[in-house]
């Protein structure tokens, strides 16, 4: 990685280095996922309570369990603020913690939704609460990290837990259709292909992003403007797709999944797979003696 080491991220290091001890060193990747138990954690910091009234705690959780508490925390705090709290973001999310907390302590462990079995009472195994999603042995929902086949094998086993494992996707093959609205097909293609908005330095989901026609549709004129095809989509957040139709900015594809943007004040930028990068100033369009301003 030497050669790219200064442009990669802290996470995006880590995950090639994932990826390369997944590939190269299975024995040890399986050790580790043994002893894996022991640092999962959930610790209270209880010397350490502040004036405020704060507590600090910290926790290391497995994915599903993480991405479920996330979901858990972020729908409770979505729903005081419809219910009229005035608390910050991360207020509101403290407070649906306890609830959380206080809702579980009410439930108690021995309710009659247990199975009685020769005079014990069993468990019933919980309806699936987290969605998880693969993608050729990556994990959409924690950055396209690398797993092993032990670990999806053990998630599977989860009652709680509900793991979709989608079709490889061929990123070479060129989709296209009719009309400006993508198929599922191709929405997934371009999502997969991208990760993220291709934007320079952004990083966020391409699945919650909008997919931008890089030339232009042509509502009037459909033969005439840019195709619906997977080789003229890509990701962009809502922030940097109005950045690119309004602000001026322009970019084009030039590999799959490679853009090459160029700033209204003709700045060019490379972003790829492996980040993203200056790549220093675009020579002046013809006829022209500056480059467009903002």
């Amino acid at each position: 990685m030497f050669w790219c080491a200064s442009r990669l991220t802290p996470a995006q290091l880590g995950r090639v280095v994932d990826e390369a001890r997944v590939r190269f060193m299975p024995d040890a990747v399986e050790e580790s996922l043994e002893k894996s138990a022991d640092k999962r954690h959930v610790t209270f910091d209880t010397q350490q309570t502040s004036y405020d009234g704060t507590m600090s705690l910290e926790a290391s959780l497995e994915i599903p369990d993480a991405l479920a508490l996330a979901a858990a925390v972020k729908s409770g705090a979505e729903h005081l603020a419809r219910l009229g709290s005035t608390d910050t973001v991360d207020g509101r999310r403290a407070t649906t913690l306890g609830d959380l907390a206080r809702h579980q302590l009410t439930i108690g462990f021995d309710d009659d939704g247990d199975a009685v079995v020769e005079g014990h009472r069993t468990p019933q195994p919980a309806a699936p609460v987290t969605q998880v999603v693969l993608q050729v042995g990556r994990i959409e929902q924690a950055g396209q990290r690398v797993l092993s086949v032990e670990q999806i094998r053990a998630w599977c086993g989860r009652p709680d837990a509900q793991v979709i494992v989608k079709p490889v996707i061929d990123l070479r093959e060129r989709l296209e259709c009719k009309g400006y609205q993508p198929t599922d097909k191709i929405r997934e293609h371009v999502i997969v292909r991208d990760g993220t908005c291709v934007f320079p330095w952004c990083g966020r989901n391409a699945r919650h992003c909008d997919l931008d026609h890089i030339v232009a549709y042509d509502h009037k004129h459909p033969d005439q403007g840019g195709s619906t095809s997977t080789d003229n989509l890509a990701a962009l957040c809502r922030r940097h797709h109005r950045l690119k139709t309004h602000g001026r900015w322009r970019y084009e594809m030039t590999d799959p999944g490679v853009f090459t943007w160029t700033s209204p004040l003709g700045y060019t930028y490379l972003r790829d797979h492996t980040g993203s990068r200056p790549l220093g100033r675009a020579c002046p369009e013809p006829h022209t003696v500056h480059p467009p301003d903002f």
